[in-house]
């Protein structure tokens, strides 16, 4: 991320339309700092105000990141912290939280010059896990699902993930009501798909996140069904 952003902080971010190098280091500095409090003092979600970088916001950016991380190490990953994800409320959460994160911004600082560096697989896989497991797909627990017929696959050269098309409906806590909103929901296996898409575990983490074009993958069956996939996710990242 330093290095993109000594290439040039004024360029334009195209996977973040509206934002230059620079937002994206002031975005990712104020979460960073955000998440070292959260972590060492147990500050739950609240509106945090950070006086921004009069001058060097590289500089600013590093500084944010060495107490992020002073403060996830100062701590075992199975502590308690405050998260957003009811399910896991622990460390742990903001170390897989934050490594992806920071790798997204990374990828758009570096397409903002041109062109992505190389992301690590084993980090990469682990991002496809975080993306379907917590932000693409499912239903809240005021929705009611309905399932489909239509199943995809992804799949990488050493895993595979099955997700079923559905829509749910349901009134919001705040009274509005929906009706068939499309969505996947992660199943442990299928025997049968009717569109996969195969790829680097990089290609296909990016393409979830919507930093890398369908075509770096491998699409076969019924491709709407990698467009719908794709529309999903983009409302849920």
């Amino acid at each position: 991320m330093e290095a993109a952003a000594r290439r040039g902080l004024d360029v334009d971010v195209p996977t973040c339309p509206g934002w230059t190098v620079r937002d994206l280091l002031l975005h990712l500095g104020r979460i960073h700092r955000e998440k070292a409090l959260t972590v060492r003092e147990g500050v739950t979600d609240r509106d945090f105000h950070f006086k921004e970088p009069a001058s060097d916001v590289v500089e600013w950016f590093e500084e944010g990141a060495e107490l992020m991380l002073a403060a996830l190490r100062s701590k075992d990953a199975t502590d308690p912290a405050w998260t957003w994800h009811g399910p896991d409320q622990t460390v742990g959460f903001w170390n897989r939280r934050m490594a992806h994160e920071t790798l997204i911004h990374r990828v758009d600082a570096e397409l903002a010059h041109g062109e992505a560096g190389e992301v690590d697989h084993v980090i990469a896989e682990d991002g496809i896990d975080e993306a379907l497991e917590i932000f693409i797909g499912g239903y809240p627990d005021w929705a009611t699902p309905r399932l489909g017929d239509r199943v995809i696959r992804l799949s990488t050269s050493g895993r595979s993930w099955w997700l079923r098309a559905a829509t749910f409906s349901g009134t919001t806590r705040s009274g509005r009501v929906l009706e068939d909103v499309p969505t996947v929901v992660l199943e442990s296996e299928s025997p049968a798909a009717d569109c996969e898409i195969t790829g680097d575990p990089a290609a296909l983490d990016l393409w979830l996140w919507g930093r890398a074009p369908v075509s770096d993958l491998t699409v076969s069956g019924d491709a709407e069904l990698a467009a719908y996939l794709r529309n999903v996710a983009a409302k849920s990242t």
